[in-house]
Parts: C-alpha cells; structure tokens; sequence
C-alpha cells in the first residue's frame, strides 16, 4: 500500500511547520529513518536522519539567523507532492538577507513519511530584500562535521 493524498498533504504541511517553528523533532519525524533530502538537486544528498539533522544544524547555526518559509502551494497527487514556497531568511545584526524560491519534490513511503525531498532552485531563484545587504550562506558548511 502506498501513502495518501492526505497523509502527503499532511507530511508536507508539518515539514513546513517544523521550519516555521524550529522543530528539529518535528522535521525529522516527517523523514523515514532513511530519507533522503537533495537540497537543491545537484548537490550530495543528505540520507538518513543523522545527515538530514546536519543540514538542519547547519540552517540553524546562526541564532540570529531567522528563517522563515512562506507556504505558496501543496499539490498531493498519491504517494507524492509538490511544495512551493519561499524561504526568507534574515540576519537583522547584519542587516542582511535572501528570498529563495523553492519547489520541492517530495515522495513518501506507506507509512506517511517522506523517503524522498528534492529541492529545485538555483542561483535566479533569489532575491535581494529590499533595503538590506544580500545574505549568502555558504553551503558547504552543512558537509562539514
């Protein structure tokens, strides 16, 4: 048996609310315990919970860095889904930030939970805010550790 719709809908919905609210647990819980994230495709892949709890660590280094995702659009079509929302990210003591643009792909098993994320964005799909610097974090710190 594959997932729902709605089990879909709802795993993609708590992904966001976990960014939303800081909810390392929550996030993790909606990867099975050998999900994969590809953030954005192209780059080495984060598997497995350990992995995917780097990149999260590696989002959230900076507790001055806010992020926040602005939910556009869920489409759940049987086992998989396709999130669209923007991720702002502000650094207020530097005066900085970024809006990314980002689609995701997302797959899930029969249990509900996401075994596979892929993050489609590139280098157009960001955008200055208006009246800050650019922020520009560097992505190969989430490789280390």
């Amino acid at each position: 048996m594959q997932a729902t719709p709605e089990q879909v809908r709802k795993g993609l919905e708590d992904y966001i609310r976990a960014w939303t609210t800081g909810d390392k647990e929550l996030l993790l819980d909606t990867f099975a315990e050998d999900g994969v994230l590809e953030d954005p495709v192209g780059t080495p892949p984060f598997s497995g919970h350990a992995n995917i709890a780097r990149f999260w660590d590696f989002a959230r280094s900076d507790p001055n860095r806010q992020i926040t995702p602005v939910l556009e659009e869920i489409r759940a079509c049987g086992d998989q889904g396709i999130l669209r929302f923007t991720m702002q990210v502000r650094v207020p003591s530097q005066n900085a930030g970024l809006d990314l643009s980002i689609i995701e792909h997302a797959q899930f098993n029969s249990e509900g939970k996401l075994c596979h994320l892929r993050a489609f964005w590139d280098e157009n799909s960001v955008k200055q805010p208006e009246g800050m610097d650019l922020f520009v974090p560097n992505i190969d710190e989430a490789y280390q550790g």
